[in-house]
């Protein structure tokens, strides 16, 4: 196995690992505002869960990121991980990864501001989120070659699913309320 080799392996198992923390983080962001969760588990743990796990796919987006860049057959520059559609390959897929990752950082940079932000403001910043995991999927659906596999695609279609069923039905019915269950 070569270098490069080891760098794509790398690259494929950390942007998964990401995908699936990322939507883990988006479901329990959906979970505090709704009652999704509720019986289950206490909102503060939900919050400090939905925290936590907004945090831990940041390694894996830096590995992924970190492996591509110093894979030879890749050919991504460092510019081309914050400036989008600029790659000389697979220019829709790749800008499409590093649009969302730039609107997540935006989202998370916000997070961290929120008590400086005028509420409106940030909770329109944080509704970025969707568009950024729409943009992701899309990403990783377009570049991943791992979605042949049903091993992979099943759950990630799953997640898709069930965060595409959530998120519609929040729009079509508002915010749930705990009590009227």
């Amino acid at each position: 196995m070569t270098l490069d080799q080891i760098f794509w392996m790398t690259s494929r198992a950390a942007a998964l690992t990401a995908f699936f923390l990322l939507s883990a983080a988006l479901i329990t962001g959906q979970a505090l505002r709704s009652a999704l969760f509720e019986g289950a588990m206490r909102n503060r743990d939900l919050s400090s869960l939905h925290r936590f796990l907004t945090v831990c796919w940041v390694p894996f987006v830096l590995i992924h990121i970190l492996a591509m860049t110093l894979d030879a057959v890749a050919r991504i520059t460092p510019i081309d991980l914050v400036i989008p559609f600029r790659v000389s390959y697979a220019v829709l897929p790749i800008g499409l990864g590093t649009l969302s990752f730039d609107l997540l950082l935006i989202v998370i940079v916000t997070s961290y501001l929120r008590r400086r932000l005028d509420p409106t403001v940030w909770r329109w910043l944080h509704r970025l989120t969707y568009l950024t995991f729409v943009l992701f999927a899309l990403h990783a659906l377009l570049a991943g070659s791992d979605f042949a596999r049903p091993l992979v695609l099943a759950p990630t279609a799953g997640v898709i699913a069930f965060i595409a069923i959530v998120s519609l039905a929040r729009v079509a019915f508002g915010r749930m309320d705990a009590t009227a269950r």
